[in-house]
């Protein structure tokens, strides 16, 4: 039976909540801020992220956002420029939302890898950094655990700007220097596009989410903006043991968890050792294949709840498998999410075919290296292009 999902349904929002959303993105423009300061409103006092022992409501975190940025404004910015947040956790949370805040573009990188970013950032950004300030970077440098800090003292009221700031995610650079993708994932398609992604998974405001991918990457920061938008509580924990996730499910009653197969590989090795499954109605995979073997395994510990979800740097997820599709067709990655599209290259669009994958996605198109099958709308990867691959499509 074809699963059908409500792609056509909207975000439920009271009058107040419609209020509160149209007035930030009349400021911010269809941005993360934006989203951060409805929260702030519709949401108050609701734990949005938690990391570590620390905790920020819907209102803290914008409040500190707005404090760090008018503590730039008036102490380290004498004109506007980029801001890299090469740091992790809250710091890089609250950089990216004080760069929205003065409307500047924002540069989310990995730390431990930020001397490859030599050459390769503007030289006038704002660094927020992890340890000491690089050497290399002829800008303006904070430290992540000062930016901690000016976040939380005291500051006279910030104008408004009319400037909308991108964001640019950077590839991993493991094969190479990283590179930046400039991006507008939270543009009016991309709103549309993470409002489906909202439904396809079915967040909900009660839910938290325990999301294992680090915040920087396009996986977990597209699992922030999900939770912000929606009032779910995100609980982000990157480079962290199995026994430690299970220990923050249990203590912060995770309902969902998000993360790349690797890591739920781990998770539920450490579940079949312990015997220790805290209860979830939801499992959502990405980033990497997902194995029929490790179904078999998250379904015996937690029963078929598993979505996998696609997608790349540039675009965004732009499909998502339901818990059918994945229990019937471990490597389909489903239908398309509203505001994106999916086809094989040299083949019409829209129609059932086998070859090179291509996306598009967050107002990008993108042609991979993957090899794919559509058939009935539905994509099911089958490993990557090779060589012989191109010779065959190109005759």
């Amino acid at each position: 039976m074809c699963h059908r999902y409500p792609d056509r349904m909207r975000l439920p929002l009271s009058p107040r909540d419609a209020r509160a959303l149209a007035r930030a993105l009349r400021r911010r423009g269809p941005t993360l801020a934006a989203l951060t300061e409805a929260g702030a409103h519709r949401f108050g006092s609701r734990t949005a992220l938690v990391v570590g022992d620390a905790a920020w409501s819907f209102a803290d975190l914008w409040g500190d956002a707005e404090r760090l940025a008018a503590h730039w404004h008036r102490e380290v910015l004498d004109h506007p420029r980029a801001v890299v947040a090469a740091c992790e956790g809250p710091s890089l949370v609250l950089s990216v939302l004080a760069a929205g805040r003065l409307g500047l573009d924002a540069w989310l990188a990995n730390p431990r890898r930020d001397t490859a970013l030599d050459r390769v950032i503007p030289r006038d950004a704002l660094l927020v950094h992890q340890g000491d300030a690089p050497e290399w970077h002829a800008g303006p440098t904070v430290a992540a655990k000062d930016a901690l800090e000016q976040a939380r003292v005291p500051q006279p009221r910030l104008a408004g700007t009319r400037r909308i700031g991108r964001l640019v995610l950077m590839t991993a650079g493991t094969t190479g220097t990283p590179a930046p993708h400039v991006t507008k994932p939270f543009g009016v398609r991309g709103m549309r596009q993470l409002e489906g992604l909202h439904r396809r998974v079915g967040i909900a405001s009660t839910d938290t989410v325990l999301g294992c991918s680090p915040l920087h990457h396009g996986h977990g920061l597209q699992l922030l903006a999900a939770t912000l938008m929606t009032g779910a509580t995100l609980v982000s924990s990157p480079y962290t043991r199995p026994a430690t996730r299970v220990r923050l499910m249990r203590e912060r009653g995770a309902t969902m968890v998000s993360g790349v197969p690797t890591q739920l590989e781990r998770l539920v090795a450490y579940v079949e050792e312990s015997g220790e499954a805290p209860s979830l109605r939801r499992i959502v995979a990405g980033s990497e294949p997902l194995t029929p073997e490790l179904v078999v395994r998250l379904h015996a510990a937690w029963g078929p709840i598993v979505m996998n979800a696609y997608g790349t740097t540039e675009t965004g997820t732009v499909a998502v498998a339901s818990p059918d599709e994945v229990a019937a067709h471990p490597a389909s990655v489903g239908r398309p999410l509203p505001g994106t599209e999916i086809g094989i290259v040299g083949h019409a669009r829209g129609s059932d075919a086998e070859g090179r994958v291509w996306l598009r996605g967050a107002g990008r198109t993108v042609i991979t290296d993957d090899r794919g099958r559509i058939d009935d709308g539905r994509l099911t990867l089958l490993g990557r292009m090779s060589p012989e691959d191109d010779l065959a499509i190109g005759t």
